[in-house]
């Protein structure tokens, strides 16, 4: 009667007996293990082929996307800030990559739905998340890598999403400039109206004194009168700020209460009618900044609207991939490999337990 191979109380056996199975049982696992390998390599050749195509953005900067822009989509208070943590422009890039309004476009745009046999829009949307991925590396590139069965199709696809956050960009830009030019535009028309008020009041005051037109050296003077009534209102305004925060007894506050007396001992030297002059002089000077400010900024804005500048900068553009990406054909046939081994020789120590239950020692 042949031995049979002992086995340990957990039930594993010892590896000598082990040897023995392996001996006994070796054609029934090259034969088991070849066959599996060969289904594995046939499955791996009947499998779809997918091909990736990758695309490389450089990192961007507040210059892609406009002033207006990064203040809109960065945390208020941070985008001019570098701390540890907050979400960097790339990360801004790659939200707008991810949002459900490109991936309508990239859906329609390749016609999802019938590409994927899926019934609508929405399920097209959830498949193609499956298909593309975003990264952003070390150096704040962004790698676009989109996947699918036909290697054009995956490069335009991922050059695809380059144009879609393009045109977000754009839009949004152009957006934000429109209405940043209307409101301009509405204050612009009232500073015109103060300007020309200031003016009437100062012509209207010297017809009313009889006053000449203001020399040079008394243009001057009326100056100075202005500078000073400009800078005794900014110290007020500075002195009700302080008090907001700060005790009336504070080094800050008798600080800017002292400015603020001497600024008015030297007001209180200047005459009534120079008083009056200044006051005047400094409302039309006023609104002659405001007009020169709000003219410049409206031609910065209209500027804007109208930049058709990319908002992107691509380092590397998609090209038809060569090769597929998946199935990894050799993983397959490893892994087929493998599982033959571990099962036949799983069955093989089971059909010696059996045999050994059958046969009495």
């Amino acid at each position: 009667m042949r031995s049979q191979p002992a086995f340990h109380e957990s039930g594993a056996p010892a590896l000598g007996d082990l040897m023995d199975v392996l001996r006994r049982r070796w054609r029934f696992l090259a034969l088991n293990v070849i066959a599996v390998t060969l289904l594995a390599l046939g499955i791996s050749v009947l499998l779809p082929k997918w091909y990736e195509g990758r695309t490389v953005l450089l990192p961007p900067t507040e210059d892609d996307l406009g002033a207006s822009m990064v203040s809109k989509l960065m945390p208020r208070g941070f985008a001019g800030l570098k701390m540890p943590g907050a979400p960097t422009l790339a990360d801004v890039f790659v939200a707008v990559l991810k949002s459900r309004t490109v991936a309508d476009r990239i859906v329609r745009r390749f016609d999802l739905v019938h590409r994927y046999n899926v019934p609508d829009a929405e399920t097209a949307a959830k498949e193609l998340s499956g298909h593309v991925k975003f990264r952003v590396g070390d150096e704040g590139t962004i790698a676009i890598i989109a996947e699918d069965r036909d290697p054009k199709t995956a490069a335009d696809m991922a050059n695809a999403y380059v144009d879609e956050l393009d045109h977000f960009n754009k839009e949004a830009r152009t957006t934000s400039a429109q209405r940043t030019r209307a409101f301009i535009e509405q204050r612009l028309d009232v500073a015109k109206r103060d300007l020309a008020t200031a003016e009437d009041l100062l012509r209207d005051y010297q017809q009313r004194r009889r006053l000449p037109a203001l020399s040079p050296s008394e243009r001057s003077g009326a100056e100075m009168g202005a500078q000073l009534m400009a800078q005794r209102s900014a110290l007020e305004v500075r002195l009700q700020v302080l008090r907001q925060s700060l005790a009336e007894n504070s080094e800050e506050v008798r600080r800017v209460r002292e400015e603020l007396a001497a600024v008015d001992r030297q007001v209180a030297t200047l005459p009534a009618a120079g008083l009056d002059i200044a006051r005047l002089w400094r409302d039309v000077k006023v609104q002659e900044t405001i007009f020169e400010l709000l003219t410049s900024q409206l031609e910065e804005a209209r500027i804007r609207e109208t930049r058709d500048t990319p908002t992107v900068q691509v380092l590397d553009r998609a090209e038809i991939p060569l090769h597929k990406s998946r199935p990894k054909r050799k993983v397959v046939v490893v892994a087929g490999f493998l599982i033959g081994l571990a099962g036949s020789l799983a069955a093989a120590l089971l059909m010696e337990r059996r045999r050994g239950r059958l046969e009495p020692v």
